[in-house]
């Protein structure tokens, strides 16, 4: 069985310079953010005109990998394929091009933040953000399953064929990318389903990725079920001591419903990762659209899991989690109010304002320096607040007697007025 060809990032990347500080007069590398087999990305930096800049990541065949052309092949197809994405959800490509030295690299946005895979080693994850990242991941594999057909290339639709909590990119502010499609394949204008090698990761293969079957989005919906029933379980599904015995067991092991394993789980929900575990995918939840219905539908479907994620990165890492629309950096030595005036702020004000995230801004200002376009209120200003409103209580029953006294004496003229006309008419 091949090995997967383009593996990306490594665990834990090597945030050291690297001794090429330069690829080409318009990107800077500012350092080396990981890599595998067949590439390395880094963090570069876009330079323009009149002074531009935009942070960006870089990712760059081996000198031996770039001049072997069917790799370099697979290089032009990723960046072909994904070059026609333009979803919140999917990695966008910004550019590709070849350094100095001939070797051919991929410009992609640079995410802020970690994969799901750095998350998920923190521990468990609640039921409604699994549900979010699920309904997000899905999103984008959606885009990529239904991608429009264009003549010029004859694609309808790509397959990720390597969907795993390494490939999920999680930023700060709570956006969840899908990335990585360096073994994506393409399908035909004729709905056509794609064959080729084996390759991916096997705990996440389907059924018909390791026959060498033609494959279809089915194959990366039963990837994602993998994910889910890991993350509600707090287990791996398939992992054996050897890559055949882990493929054995996704072939032949009896797959358990996630609320027998882990009672607490809600049943719509373990119902949902089984409909997508299917190993018949005539059997299987048919697409993406049909899979997005069903959670949504489950009971544990948040309605704000951008906010669920955003607070769950900061709880976790929060030595490095950006808060941004909270105007909070944890760990910094300032913080920015709503106005963009900067503070002192020690480290546990920052540690409280990280678990207040659903407080308004006002809630989690520092008491002891309001800001200065809203002082602070003292007692004589309550005082005078009382007073003032004594005073025009008393000014409006002043009036109010006063004209109902009015109303009184004509009562009493005209009762006299009437008497005397009586007596005039005897």
């Amino acid at each position: 069985m091949e090995a997967k060809l383009f593996d990306w990032f490594s665990r834990k990347p090597d945030r050291t310079l690297t001794s090429v500080t330069r690829v080409n007069p318009k990107y800077a590398i500012e350092r080396r953010l990981g890599g595998g087999g067949m590439a390395e990305v880094f963090v570069a930096r876009v330079e323009g005109a009149e002074g531009f800049t935009r942070r960006v990541a870089l990712k760059r065949l081996l000198p031996r990998f770039s001049q072997d052309a069917e790799f370099a092949r697979l290089f032009v197809s990723e960046a072909q394929l994904t070059s026609r994405f333009q979803h919140p959800n999917l990695i966008s490509v910004l550019d590709f091009d070849r350094d100095d030295q001939g070797r051919l690299f991929l410009v992609m946005e640079l995410v802020d933040g970690v994969d799901l895979d750095d998350l998920l080693d923190t521990g468990p994850l609640s039921f409604p953000l699994i549900v979010y990242l699920a309904v997000e991941i899905l999103s984008g594999l959606k885009y990529a399953h239904d991608l429009p057909f264009q003549a010029e290339d004859g694609v309808r639709g790509i397959v990720h064929r390597d969907i795993s909590p390494h490939n999920v990119l999680l930023s700060w502010e709570g956006a969840v990318k899908v990335s990585d499609f360096g073994i994506a394949k393409r399908r035909g204008a004729g709905n056509a389903t794609v064959t080729g090698p084996i390759r991916g990761k096997a705990a996440y293969m389907s059924p018909e990725q390791v026959n060498a079957q033609p494959l279809d989005g089915r194959s990366d919906l039963f990837a994602l079920g993998v994910m889910l029933w890991e993350m509600l379980c707090l287990r791996p599904l398939f992992r054996g001591s050897t890559t055949q015995e882990t493929i054995g067991q996704m072939l032949f092991a009896p797959i358990s419903p996630p609320c027998d394993v882990r009672p607490e789980v809600p049943e719509d929900l373990s119902d949902v990762v089984l409909g997508l575990l299917a190993r018949d995918r005539a059997q299987r939840t048919p697409n993406a659209e049909a899979a997005i219905t069903e959670l949504v539908a489950c009971a544990d479907h948040p309605r704000n899991g951008r906010e669920l994620l955003i607070q769950a990165l900061a709880e976790r890492f929060a030595n490095r989690a950006r808060v941004r629309a909270h105007g909070v950096i944890p760990g910094s030595s300032t913080v920015t109010g709503r106005l963009g005036v900067r503070k002192p702020a020690s480290r546990d004000a920052a540690a409280t304002r990280i678990s207040t995230l659903t407080e308004p801004l006002d809630a989690v200002l520092d008491p002891v320096a309001p800001p200065a376009h809203r002082p602070p209120r003292t007692r004589p200003r309550r005082r005078g607040i009382v007073l003032t409103g004594v005073a025009v209580a008393g000014s409006l029953v002043g009036r109010a007697w006063a004209r109902l006294s009015a109303g009184r004496r004509r009562r009493r003229r005209c009762r006299r007025g009437g008497s005397t006309s009586s007596r005039d008419r005897r």
